[in-house]
């Protein structure tokens, strides 16, 4: 998908309140233009005393137009903020530009027309910012919608996903006015939120992995015309390469109501304690959170799916 910056919106007369903005702009631009001075500085001593007297002559013409051309520093920061009236304009409709929004962020999805202009099956998300819908899939009124105070931290990841996708393939063109960012395109407190709740997610992605790495998923089957099935482990089971095969066990972890398979060593000593030297040469066959499959032996590494 790809964003293109609209026409006609960077000519507007100023008002008292956009001069302010204006002030605001070139104070940043004044710092950036500082940092650039700076470096360009350093480079000039580096190029007279290693290279040649004559290097610095370039870099001082490239300094000069730092002075001459500030508005030229840092202009790729500034985005355009709509309302959420304005962008609902761009839906597609008589051949038009398409915007969404996701996490008060604007992308022009354009050359996705297929997919979100009218008739597309997409079409939903065109000139709103519905983040919520991203991750419940409920595309009505009430679920397409930027609050996202209810989503868990993994549909938050989930959503941030999203987010790469269209940061990938879509050109970012703007912010929307909402519940991201205010009418002047500063970040309100619901974008800190999702920062926090991202970081967690992050964080609990780590965990999964890592109790993943411990205890690999098993492979599994299932067969409708028998109606059964089986888990089975092996070296590549549950996508863990190792130099182990282990066992199925049925793990229980904290906070799911099922437990899912494992794959567990029977040999060595436990995995939360793999530098005790006095183990009982059982792996983790005694971990009171893995429990043998019913109709299986202890020591099998394939057993029967429980109906």
């Amino acid at each position: 998908l790809t964003f293109y910056t609209l026409p006609g919106h960077c000519c507007s007369r100023l008002t008292t309140h956009d001069s302010a903005v204006s002030k605001n702009q070139h104070s940043v631009t004044f710092t950036m233009k500082g940092k650039v001075v700076l470096l360009l500085s350093l480079i000039i001593c580096i190029c007279a005393y290693f290279i040649s007297p004559k290097c610095p002559s370039a870099v001082l013409s490239k300094l000069l137009a730092v002075f001459q051309n500030p508005e030229n520093v840092g202009d790729s920061s500034r985005l355009k903020v709509f309302s959420k009236e304005e962008l609902g304009k761009y839906k597609g409709e008589n051949g038009g530009s398409i915007y969404l929004a996701l996490v008060g962020n604007v992308y022009d999805v354009s050359k996705g027309r297929k997919h979100y202009g009218p008739g597309g099956g997409y079409e939903f998300f065109a000139g709103i910012d519905g983040s919520k819908a991203y991750v419940t899939g409920h595309f009505d009124k009430d679920g397409l919608v930027d609050d996202i105070s209810e989503l868990t931290p993994a549909e938050i990841l989930a959503l941030e996903n999203w987010k790469s996708f269209y940061e990938k393939d879509y050109t970012l063109i703007g912010k929307v006015e909402g519940a991201f960012y205010d009418k002047n395109g500063a970040e309100l407190p619901s974008l800190d939120v999702y920062r926090k709740q991202l970081a967690v997610a992050g964080l609990e992605k780590d965990m999964v992995e890592n109790d993943n790495r411990m205890f690999p998923p098993c492979n599994s089957e299932w067969s409708q015309a028998s109606n059964s099935g089986r888990v089975w482990c092996t070296t590549k089971s549950g996508g863990i390469i190792r130099d182990w095969v282990g066992v199925p066990r049925m793990y229980y972890v904290a906070g799911n109501s099922k437990p899912r398979c494992a794959c567990v060593r029977t040999t060595g000593p436990p995995s939360h304690d793999p530098d005790n030297i006095n183990h009982q040469n059982r792996g983790d066959l005694d971990n009171p959170n893995l429990n043998v499959y019913p109709h299986c032996s202890e020591t099998s590494s394939s057993c029967p799916m429980p109906r």
